[in-house]
Protein backbone atom coordinates (compact mmCIF):
# COMPACT_ATOMS: atom_id res chain seq x y z
CA UNK A 1 0.00 0.00 0.00
CA UNK A 2 1.10 2.95 -0.71
CA UNK A 3 2.98 5.06 2.19
CA UNK A 4 1.89 8.89 0.96
CA UNK A 5 -2.01 7.77 1.26
CA UNK A 6 -1.83 5.93 4.57
CA UNK A 7 0.05 8.87 6.20
CA UNK A 8 -2.80 10.98 4.85
CA UNK A 9 -5.38 9.39 6.65
CA UNK A 10 -3.07 9.70 10.00
CA UNK A 11 -3.22 13.78 9.89
CA UNK A 12 -6.64 14.25 10.80
CA UNK A 13 -6.55 14.41 14.67
CA UNK A 14 -8.71 11.75 16.24
CA UNK A 15 -8.57 9.31 13.22
CA UNK A 16 -7.21 6.18 13.48
CA UNK A 17 -5.62 4.19 10.13
CA UNK A 18 -5.36 0.77 9.73
CA UNK A 19 -4.24 -1.95 7.23
CA UNK A 20 -5.64 -4.95 6.88
CA UNK A 21 -5.18 -8.09 4.76
CA UNK A 22 -7.86 -9.93 3.16
CA UNK A 23 -9.18 -11.85 6.38
CA UNK A 24 -9.29 -9.08 8.64
CA UNK A 25 -5.86 -9.08 10.30
CA UNK A 26 -4.07 -6.12 11.10
CA UNK A 27 -1.40 -5.73 9.03
CA UNK A 28 -0.17 -1.95 10.00
CA UNK A 29 -1.91 0.98 12.00
CA UNK A 30 -1.07 4.60 12.50
CA UNK A 31 1.25 5.78 15.47
CA UNK A 32 -1.84 7.70 17.11
CA UNK A 33 -3.93 4.09 16.93
CA UNK A 34 -1.10 2.37 18.90
CA UNK A 35 -0.60 5.58 21.36
CA UNK A 36 -4.69 5.55 21.54
CA UNK A 37 -4.27 1.69 22.37
CA UNK A 38 -1.18 1.95 24.87
CA UNK A 39 0.69 -0.58 23.22
CA UNK A 40 3.18 -1.33 20.73
CA UNK A 41 2.77 -3.16 17.01
CA UNK A 42 3.78 -6.04 18.09
CA UNK A 43 1.22 -6.26 20.78
CA UNK A 44 -0.89 -5.82 17.63
CA UNK A 45 0.38 -7.25 14.55
CA UNK A 46 -1.35 -10.31 13.67
CA UNK A 47 -5.08 -9.60 15.45
CA UNK A 48 -8.13 -9.54 14.12
CA UNK A 49 -9.41 -5.27 13.69
CA UNK A 50 -12.84 -6.56 14.95
CA UNK A 51 -10.62 -8.29 18.32
CA UNK A 52 -8.61 -4.67 18.48
CA UNK A 53 -12.00 -2.78 18.20
CA UNK A 54 -14.42 -4.70 20.59
CA UNK A 55 -12.06 -6.05 23.13
CA UNK A 56 -9.64 -2.45 23.40
CA UNK A 57 -11.90 0.36 23.68
CA UNK A 58 -12.25 1.98 20.37
CA UNK A 59 -16.16 1.97 19.97
CA UNK A 60 -17.66 5.07 18.42
CA UNK A 61 -13.89 6.53 17.24
CA UNK A 62 -13.11 6.91 13.83
CA UNK A 63 -11.16 4.21 11.89
CA UNK A 64 -9.97 4.37 8.57
CA UNK A 65 -9.66 0.88 7.45
CA UNK A 66 -7.36 -0.03 4.33
CA UNK A 67 -7.19 -3.69 2.65
CA UNK A 68 -3.96 -4.89 1.37
CA UNK A 69 -4.66 -6.65 -1.65
CA UNK A 70 -4.23 -10.60 -1.37
CA UNK A 71 -1.23 -11.41 -3.79
CA UNK A 72 -1.95 -14.71 -3.54
CA UNK A 73 -4.75 -14.74 -5.40
CA UNK A 74 -4.29 -12.21 -7.91
CA UNK A 75 -1.08 -14.49 -9.25
CA UNK A 76 -3.19 -17.46 -9.39
CA UNK A 77 -2.90 -18.82 -12.74
CA UNK A 78 -6.01 -21.19 -12.65
CA UNK A 79 -8.31 -17.97 -11.83
CA UNK A 80 -9.91 -17.64 -14.99
CA UNK A 81 -11.33 -20.94 -15.42
CA UNK A 82 -13.59 -20.31 -12.53
CA UNK A 83 -14.49 -16.63 -13.75
CA UNK A 84 -17.75 -17.94 -14.40
CA UNK A 85 -20.04 -18.51 -11.86
CA UNK A 86 -23.57 -16.66 -12.39
CA UNK A 87 -26.46 -17.52 -14.27
CA UNK A 88 -27.84 -14.16 -15.93
CA UNK A 89 -30.49 -14.12 -13.65
CA UNK A 90 -27.79 -14.61 -10.36
CA UNK A 91 -25.98 -11.41 -11.63
CA UNK A 92 -29.58 -9.74 -11.92
CA UNK A 93 -30.32 -10.23 -8.63
CA UNK A 94 -26.82 -9.43 -7.21
CA UNK A 95 -26.84 -6.47 -8.70
CA UNK A 96 -30.26 -6.00 -7.71
CA UNK A 97 -29.17 -6.44 -3.59
CA UNK A 98 -26.20 -4.23 -4.13
CA UNK A 99 -28.25 -1.79 -5.37
CA UNK A 100 -30.18 -2.06 -1.99
CA UNK A 101 -33.45 -3.10 -3.93
CA UNK A 102 -36.04 -4.55 -1.07
CA UNK A 103 -36.74 -8.01 -2.26
CA UNK A 104 -40.70 -7.32 -3.48
CA UNK A 105 -39.99 -5.05 -5.61
CA UNK A 106 -36.30 -6.78 -7.09
CA UNK A 107 -39.16 -10.06 -7.57
CA UNK A 108 -41.07 -7.41 -9.93
CA UNK A 109 -38.08 -6.37 -11.58
CA UNK A 110 -36.75 -10.07 -12.33
CA UNK A 111 -40.25 -11.35 -12.81
CA UNK A 112 -39.98 -14.00 -9.80
CA UNK A 113 -41.72 -14.76 -6.59
CA UNK A 114 -40.16 -13.32 -3.72
CA UNK A 115 -39.27 -16.62 -2.57
CA UNK A 116 -37.73 -17.55 -6.11
CA UNK A 117 -35.20 -14.28 -5.24
CA UNK A 118 -34.51 -15.09 -1.93
CA UNK A 119 -33.87 -18.91 -3.20
CA UNK A 120 -31.07 -16.85 -5.66
CA UNK A 121 -29.76 -14.31 -2.85
CA UNK A 122 -29.28 -17.82 -0.93
CA UNK A 123 -27.44 -19.82 -3.95
CA UNK A 124 -25.38 -15.97 -4.15
CA UNK A 125 -24.47 -16.07 -0.52
CA UNK A 126 -23.50 -20.04 -0.87
CA UNK A 127 -21.30 -19.44 -4.09
CA UNK A 128 -19.20 -16.46 -2.56
CA UNK A 129 -19.41 -17.75 1.20
CA UNK A 130 -20.86 -15.30 2.48
CA UNK A 131 -22.87 -14.77 5.88
CA UNK A 132 -25.22 -12.06 4.79
CA UNK A 133 -26.29 -9.45 1.83
CA UNK A 134 -23.68 -6.91 3.25
CA UNK A 135 -21.24 -8.89 2.98
CA UNK A 136 -22.28 -10.75 0.04
CA UNK A 137 -22.16 -7.25 -1.73
CA UNK A 138 -18.78 -6.25 -0.29
CA UNK A 139 -17.21 -9.98 -1.12
CA UNK A 140 -18.70 -9.57 -5.00
CA UNK A 141 -17.24 -6.45 -5.39
CA UNK A 142 -13.45 -7.63 -3.53
CA UNK A 143 -13.73 -10.50 -6.20
CA UNK A 144 -14.37 -8.38 -8.79
CA UNK A 145 -17.56 -9.26 -9.98
CA UNK A 146 -19.05 -6.32 -9.55
CA UNK A 147 -17.81 -2.79 -11.55
CA UNK A 148 -16.13 -0.47 -9.30
CA UNK A 149 -17.04 2.69 -9.44
CA UNK A 150 -20.39 2.43 -11.19
CA UNK A 151 -24.24 3.09 -10.56
CA UNK A 152 -26.16 1.62 -10.54
CA UNK A 153 -23.84 -1.76 -9.94
CA UNK A 154 -23.04 -3.74 -12.56
CA UNK A 155 -21.75 -7.44 -12.72
CA UNK A 156 -18.62 -7.78 -14.63
CA UNK A 157 -19.63 -10.31 -17.89
CA UNK A 158 -16.60 -12.25 -17.51
CA UNK A 159 -18.47 -13.74 -14.63
CA UNK A 160 -21.68 -14.59 -16.05
CA UNK A 161 -22.24 -18.02 -17.77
Amino acid sequence: MDNDVFRSFTTVPGVYAAQVDARGVLVRASQQLYRRLGCQPDDLHGRYLHDVVQRDGLRGETIIVMVAPDQQRTQRPDAIKYRKILTKMDSRILEGVAAGVPTAKLAGMVELSRGGVEYHVTNLLRKLRAPNRTSLVSKAYAEGILAAGTWPPKVVPDFVK
